[in-house]
């Protein structure tokens, strides 16, 4: 870039979208030189869904720029809604990522310390029925608990007599 009537303060900005354009270049040639069915065959559905969501992040930002560079206005055009619904399915992937890291809850366990923590001594303790039955009845019964415990902790309201003074 040696033009002469080339403006100086842009020779900076446009050297360094060179080189990021080359190094994207070289980013994509890996993935560009391979068959596309024989690349995704070994990955998991959302590395696929990554893998699908960057790239196509990228051509819409690289269309971006390619219309900023010819001089129109690219907030007009439709790649800003697209760029949008891109960062939104990215979003999305993220919390699918995000719901299979978080953790289980033990629902037996759950279960088991609750009904721990609302025996009292001198009762039976309350053992797991397998019969559904039973285990209705089981239900009843905790649930009658946590209803006492709830009344108990919050006792009826005393009506307070008004004098005239």
């Amino acid at each position: 870039m040696e033009d002469d009537d080339f403006p100086e303060e842009l020779r900076e900005s446009v050297k360094r979208l060179e080189a990021g354009l080359n190094d994207l270049e070289s980013g994509f040639s890996g993935l560009v030189k391979q068959n596309r069915d024989e690349f995704y065959q070994d990955l998991e559905p959302i590395s696929k869904a990554k893998l699908d969501l960057v790239s196509l992040y990228n051509i819409n930002s690289l269309f971006w720029i390619l219309l900023k560079t010819l001089g129109h206005n690219p907030q007009v055009s439709d790649i800003t809604n697209e760029l949008k619904r891109v960062r939104t399915a990215i979003q999305r992937c993220k919390e699918i990522e995000d719901r299979a890291k978080r953790g289980r809850v033990n629902q037996g366990a759950a279960r088991r310390m609750v009904a721990s923590g609302l025996w009292e001594p001198g009762q039976d303790k309350i053992k797991d029925k397998d019969t559904p039955q039973e285990e209705s009845n089981e239900n009843r019964e905790l649930q009658k608990k946590l209803r006492d415990c709830d009344e108990s902790a919050n006792p009826p309201k005393k009506k307070i007599r008004q004098c005239d003074v």
